[in-house]
């Protein structure tokens, strides 16, 4: 029903950013959407609500402050050459870190096509976020 990713449990968030392709070696899951949420009480009743709706720990994975300050942080100081400050995907890590450093909390969630986007999105607006960015191929799209 949902993506091959399906089968495979929740990596950590040092292990997620190393897995995906990265874009000049900064964090870029394509396929993805990365969703912050400023408390963790948010983003708990919203990843409740994706597994009820029939999504597993890799479709949608829930990330505490801690795990992606840390992922960020590494993946930062790893990937801070000129290429890398070039695309919107260090500036997309940056607000990753940002959040996690008020405590936000965050999901991974696998939504390739316009469908499944449209479905999460549906469950993630049920309460307040602070930013989803949708990884293409070649593009990071903010949703709202």
């Amino acid at each position: 029903m949902f993506a091959a990713t399906a089968t495979i449990p929740k990596q950590s968030a040092i292990d997620l950013v190393a897995t995906h392709a990265s874009d000049f070696g900064i964090f870029y899951p394509t396929g993805h959407l990365v969703v912050g949420f400023p408390t963790p009480a948010q983003a708990e009743a919203i990843h409740a609500e994706f597994i009820a709706a029939g999504y597993t720990e890799a479709d949608c994975a829930i990330y505490c402050a801690d795990e992606v300050r840390r992922a960020a942080e590494n993946n930062l100081a790893e990937n801070d050459g000129f290429f890398a400050s070039l695309g919107w995907s260090a500036r997309a890590v940056e607000t990753h870190l940002e959040l996690a450093g008020k405590n936000g909390a965050f999901l991974v969630i696998h939504a390739k096509t316009d469908p499944e986007v449209e479905r999460a999105m549906t469950i993630i607006r049920q309460v307040p976020f602070a930013f989803v960015h949708r990884y293409h191929a070649l593009v990071i799209e903010e949703l709202s």
